[in-house]
């Protein structure tokens, strides 16, 4: 604009010169004439002369004005490691703080709206993966001889001796821990209230099959429906391959109703919560034999509470459980207590590294332990000339370390182990392969995004179980397995 202005200001008297100069050519003489002509010529090529070079002057200037600046985008970007997908619908594993791309809005770029229904704004999502596991078992897993492979690295069927235990090198292929998950949220009076549900094909563990893998809804501190145990801390699952990860976390799922409450309700920082509910977890219990027509019934929901201490650097939980179960038919009633105590978390550590552990000891904990879930090991009796049930007392204890190679490399080892008391009628509970008594499992992979959406991965896997001495099969009391898998992943994910 300014350049417009100083090229008018001396454009117009250079003009008013020369047709001043023109109307009084007949007063002077045709030499004079000529030479004021190329005198106002002169001065018309230094003016346009001087309008070229703050023109250009202007142009440099421009160009000097940083990108961010006009744009609003980033100039350089910092290389950083990519973002790990959702690990096998179980928990999402959290990304390192460098892994969390910046959000840039181009010019006039704006977000998807929510959704209207009803006369309410909806903000909806869906998430999933497309997974293929190339699984190979240098020992056997699998209690049947002749099964199929079991897709799930399961410590508790691992044999022990006999036909079972002579099933080696065997390889096979799993789509099993692909999923799709989506949610619903909206918002209301008394704070937000959102649907979620998630399918796999685990339905079977030798086998392809659908099921409803978990499905809730939550309104403010209210959540109800079916996800996992609450007495199992989330972020202290580790990010391995196979689906079933380490023998004694409790990544069992059970219907249950519960409220978190913050614990300073004026701090701005909300980092302290005590979460209280009640969950269906029904008793697994090994039923006296030959009294009368006996079967387990739950008298209430088990009861959970804990602590969770949750700043960004970390998420740690204490918490406690209590369910009452019962054995009931003709001429025959017994009641037994169950408890525990659980302390568990996950910590930031060195650069983008985190660190998973979990403790847990009680009674009654068959239902909660990955690993002896659905082998009646709550209860059993006392001996075979005793019927009194007797609550079996457990340990357990997990842990594991990531550790970020590169941006796009990351590696998990993960170790857990089980025992059991022993001290009980072991022989209702038996099969084949004898009765639990202790597993060990570890597990270390490598696994590569060469871009977010996509996963590579290899999983090395070594489990040991043992039996107890009087259950042994064809003399020997313990079993081994090292496995071998490969994964391929895509990931994928939308939202408005």
């Amino acid at each position: 604009m300014r350049v417009k202005i100083f090229r008018f200001l001396f454009l117009v008297p250079a003009i008013l010169v020369a047709f001043a100069s023109h109307s009084g050519a007949a007063e002077v003489s045709d030499k004079a004439m000529q030479d004021e002509i190329r005198a106002l010529k002169r001065m018309v090529l230094e003016l346009q002369k001087r309008v070229r070079e703050l023109e250009e002057g202007r142009a440099k200037s421009r160009m000097t004005v940083s990108p961010t600046t006009e744009t609003g985008e980033p100039g350089e970007r910092k290389e950083i490691p990519v973002r790990p997908s959702r690990r096998k619908i179980k928990a999402e594993v959290k990304p390192p703080a460098e892994a969390r791309e910046p959000s840039v809005a181009k010019a006039g770029a704006k977000p998807p709206a929510p959704l209207e229904i009803g006369g309410h704004q909806v903000r909806v999502g869906i998430a999933g993966a497309i997974q293929l596991d190339a699984i190979h078992d240098f020992n056997a897993v699998g209690l049947t001889p002749g099964e199929s492979l079991v897709r799930e690295f399961v410590t508790a069927e691992i044999p022990v001796g006999g036909p079972a235990a002579d099933n080696t090198n065997r390889t096979g292929f799993s789509p099993n821990q692909s999923y799709l998950s989506g949610w619903a949220e909206t918002d209301t009076p008394w704070g937000p209230f959102k649907v979620y549900a998630d399918v796999n094909l685990f339905g079977s563990s030798t086998g392809t099959e659908f099921q409803i893998y978990k499905a809730y809804g939550e309104w403010g501190w209210l959540k109800a429906g079916l996800d996992y145990t609450l007495w199992l801390n989330q972020t202290a699952i580790p990010d391995t391959l196979d689906f079933e990860g380490p023998n004694a976390a409790p990544e069992v799922r059970f219907t249950q109703a519960s409220l978190k409450i913050p614990l300073r309700p004026g701090s701005k920082t909300q980092d302290l919560f005590f979460t209280v509910g009640v969950e269906d977890a029904q008793g697994d219990m090994t039923l006296p034999g030959g009294v009368g027509n006996i079967t387990s019934v739950d008298q209430f929901p088990a009861v959970v509470g804990k602590v969770s201490y949750e700043p960004e650097w970390a998420h740690m939980e204490l918490g406690g459980l209590y369910r009452r179960l019962k054995a009931e038919g003709t001429g025959y009633n017994q009641s037994i207590d169950g408890w525990g105590v659980t302390f568990s978390g996950s910590i930031d550590t060195w650069k983008n590294d985190n660190f998973i552990w979990g403790l847990e000891y009680g009674e009654a904990l068959g239902a909660y332990m990955q690993d002896t879930a659905g082998l009646g090991l709550d209860a059993a009796p006392t001996s075979p000339t005793d019927s009194t049930m007797k609550a079996i007392s457990a340990f357990g204890a997990w842990a594991a370390y990531q550790h970020w190679w590169s941006k796009s490399f990351r590696s998990t080892a993960t170790y857990g182990f089980v025992r059991l008391d022993s001290d009980f009628d072991e022989f209702p509970n038996t099969s084949a392969q004898g009765t639990y008594k202790q597993t060990q499992y570890a597990s270390m992979n490598l696994i590569w995004s060469p871009w977010p959406p996509f996963d590579v991965g290899l999983e090395y896997m070594f489990g040991h179980r043992t039996i107890t001495d009087r259950t042994a099969v064809y003399g020997s009391t313990t079993g081994q397995n090292h496995r071998v898998q490969f994964t391929m992943r895509w990931n994928f994910d939308w939202e408005r």
